[in-house]
């Protein structure tokens, strides 16, 4: 069946689903079995303290990136607030950017990672936010391809191999 037919697409993910193919499922009238959520084992003050934490800022995998590319005689800016995404290091001169992602944060694609998994719980709540955290991140690095500038995107979990991090900041900047 067509478009011409009286159907409609609607877009749900990668997938496109045909609305009539929607209107086929029967949706079952029987109460819901209530499942036991499991209870945070932190006290609300205690989370709340450990979420804190959390900065987007000055993370452990920047700062390393930060001495590494110092150390390497390159300098740069930080975080320019006027640039789409506020990258983690600007090279102006350049016109070249690096974000460095935590795997997790930033739902790293390689499925190889052992850092970029989804929580057990409340996947209600983590998959969008997650998901949404990387369609900002790639649509910020599109605004700056556009507007001329050169993006590499270092992750987490990729840091672990100083020396082929550092060639691969090399080529990077010297290109």
């Amino acid at each position: 069946m067509g478009k011409d037919s009286g159907e409609c697409e609607v877009e749900t993910g990668a997938a496109v689903v045909k609305e009539s193919a929607l209107a086929e499922y029967r949706i079952d009238s029987a109460p819901l079995v209530d499942i036991p959520r499991r209870t945070d084992t932190l006290t609300s003050a205690a989370r709340s303290e450990r979420m804190s934490r959390i900065h987007g800022k000055d993370t452990q995998p920047e700062m390393k990136i930060r001495r590494l590319v110092h150390g390497m005689g390159y300098r740069y800016r930080l975080h320019r607030r006027d640039l789409p995404g506020k990258p983690d290091l600007v090279f102006s001169s350049r016109r070249k950017v690096i974000f460095v992602h935590g795997c997790f944060w930033h739902r790293h694609p390689d499925a190889r990672c052992k850092l970029a998994r989804l929580p057990k719980s409340r996947l209600d709540f983590w998959q969008p936010k997650l998901e949404n955290n990387r369609a900002r991140d790639l649509e910020k690095q599109k605004q700056l391809v556009e507007d001329g500038w050169r993006v590499l995107v270092l992750w987490e979990c990729e840091l672990r191999d100083a020396s082929g991090l550092e060639q691969r900041l090399r080529s990077f900047l010297d290109d």
